[in-house]
């Protein structure tokens, strides 16, 4: 074999394991699962399903113009319907998200039913956010519209989750979730959640979160309902 044959070989198998580590969290993940239904009820159930997952700080977080604030995360959205992830700000409103919906986020491509890597950066100096999924960035995206009518959105409060006209018992799948934010005094995490330690029960509206092994692979011919 000549010296770049075996070059491209070890090029090419780096290149897969870098995919598969980055694809693949390790430990325990959250299985979001939507509500079944009441089982005491002979009525049969509904047909589409709402889940709602708010992930409330510690502290609220006071941002200058000149801080970046970092979500990263991986997920497996729920494979029908859409899967909605955006930020509070101080008092409630959601200043900016963005869904999931048929291979689609925000013009990016993602994975339907393997995990993704995905992160954001907010930018409070522009009021948007740019957004990298699986190593392919997109953006600026402007945060909503309220927030340049009251002359920004310099606060972030919690992060919401909610799964929109999703089939019965759909799941979606959720881990190593990161909030950083650098300022002037440096770099710090002030926000994370990762299933691997203790934490209080999720606060969950029309489903559940299980803490699970997460999949390790995709089966040809799998349920559209979610990854296994």
């Amino acid at each position: 074999m000549t010296k770049c044959a075996v070059f491209l070989s070890l090029f090419t198998a780096c290149l897969l394991c870098s995919t598969a580590s980055a694809s693949q969290p390790g430990g325990l993940a959250g299985k979001l699962i939507t509500d079944l239904g009441d089982p005491g009820s002979t009525s049969p159930p509904c047909e589409v399903r709402s889940f709602e997952w708010v992930e409330a700080f510690p502290l609220v977080q006071q941002l200058d113009p000149s801080d970046t604030v970092t979500l990263e995360m991986a997920i497996i959205p729920f494979g029908s319907g859409e899967t909605y992830v955006g930020l509070d700000e101080l008092g409630g409103p959601t200043f900016f998200s963005f869904t999931f919906s048929g291979g689609l986020v925000n013009g990016l491509p993602y994975n339907r039913f393997r995990w993704n890597n995905v992160t954001v950066q907010l930018r409070p100096a522009t009021q948007d956010y740019m957004m990298t999924v699986n190593g392919v960035r997109g953006g600026p995206f402007a945060y909503a519209s309220f927030c340049q009518d009251q002359g920004g959105c310099f606060t972030v409060q919690a992060m919401r989750l909610h799964g929109f006209s999703n089939e019965v018992g759909s799941f979606a799948w959720i881990d190593s979730i990161s909030f950083s934010r650098e300022s002037a005094a440096g770099q710090e995490v002030f926000h994370e959640v990762s299933f691997d330690t203790c934490s209080p029960r999720p606060d969950v509206v029309g489903g559940v979160i299980l803490i699970a092994a997460p999949p390790q692979r995709v089966l040809p011919g799998r349920s559209r309902r979610g990854a296994p």
